[in-house]
């Protein structure tokens, strides 16, 4: 009887600390380099460059479990996605952009304890950060600026840090200006 008192409790105990929380990790990058030589096209597919640094962003990703992998209904941000979604067997679930405070209630309530990638654009990635309740970790992206990755931690006890890292190759700002973000 003893014995099965001991076992109960030892299942007992590695139960609980195997129910332990995990923190909720949030990747978000902006889009890789796009096409800019048509500035009627607000729709440009990624450059030769941009699907290079698309598997360089799978690259570094590939030892992550992601639970989800979020793009905007663009082409370059779809295509951004596209490698981790591959490697990871995940498809790409569209969010909405111009509604980041829905957006990230949304993907911190799917993603609690769990990590995923957020593919936007220079001009939401931070704004994004903010809406999960991370702080601006830089003043801006600038319209050259493709190799940003942050990482969104939040602890189970609310804490948010937010760690900036860089992917694939250093910028290069030899494309003209761009046309849009």
């Amino acid at each position: 009887m003893n014995n099965y008192f001991a076992f109960l409790l030892l299942f007992l105990t590695v139960s609980l600390f195997a129910q332990v929380e995990k923190p909720t990790r949030i990747y978000l990058v902006r889009h890789a380099e796009k096409f800019t030589n048509n500035p009627n096209d607000n729709n440009p597919s990624l450059t030769e460059g941009g699907n290079k640094r698309a598997i360089a962003l799978a690259e570094k990703l590939k030892r992550k479990t992601l639970n989800t992998i979020y793009s905007t209904n663009y082409k370059r941000t779809q295509s951004t996605a596209a490698p981790t979604a591959e490697k990871s067997g995940k498809e790409i679930k569209l969010y909405d952009a111009k509604n980041l405070k829905v957006a990230a209630a949304s993907i911190l309530r799917e993603n609690k304890g769990k990590q995923a990638l957020v593919v936007g654009h220079s001009n939401t990635v931070l704004e994004t950060i903010e809406a999960l309740g991370g702080k601006r970790p830089v003043a801006t992206i600038e319209d050259q600026e493709y190799d940003y990755l942050f990482l969104v931690t939040i602890s189970t006890s609310r804490k948010i840090k937010v760690k900036v890292m860089h992917y694939g190759q250093p910028n290069s700002y030899k494309e003209g200006a761009q046309m849009m973000h």
